[in-house]
């Protein structure tokens, strides 16, 4: 079963990829906070975009991965692009620990980004908190965010 989850991010990530690489809209960088990683993102639209991280939870010690679609509502500046976003996707965890309480343990749940991105191309900045839906191991809810940036080609 972990197998096949993690295919179908693999799977899902690639798609997108694909689809924003035929605009010539994608940011690669990375993100500080709960989780670390590196992250992509890959406009789908003039407002919506696919955003992918694979990183690591500095807190729980878990190989982590999300992806959501984001929704973004612009706002004038006299230069770059400012928008407010606001997205849902999933996540996923898993803990690469040999022993211990958690060892091998998987977590899936849902997200739901909220964030502010500044593009100055070919840089762009963002702050983001997402409330999680934790669907298993067990139920439960929990926060996640960081701050960021990438560079667009």
């Amino acid at each position: 079963m972990k197998r096949t989850l993690i295919v179908a991010l693999l799977v899902a990530g690639l798609a997108g990829t694909a689809l924003a690489a035929s605009r010539g809209d994608v940011g690669i960088g990375i993100e500080i906070g709960l989780p670390t990683g590196l992250s992509g993102k890959f406009w789908v639209g003039s407002n919506s975009a696919v955003d992918v991280l694979v990183g690591w939870d500095f807190d729980q010690k878990w190989l982590y991965a999300h992806a959501g679609y984001l929704f973004h509502f612009p706002v004038s500046v006299s230069s770059g692009y400012l928008a407010p976003y606001l997205g849902v996707g999933g996540y996923f965890a898993l803990d690469p620990a040999r022993e211990g309480p958690t060892a091998g343990d998987i977590a899936l749940g849902g997200r739901i980004p909220l964030g502010l991105e500044y593009i100055y191309k070919p840089v762009g900045f963002f702050a983001e908190i997402s409330p999680l839906i934790v669907i298993v191991p067990n139920t439960n809810f929990d926060f996640g965010g960081g701050v960021g940036f990438r560079f667009y080609f």
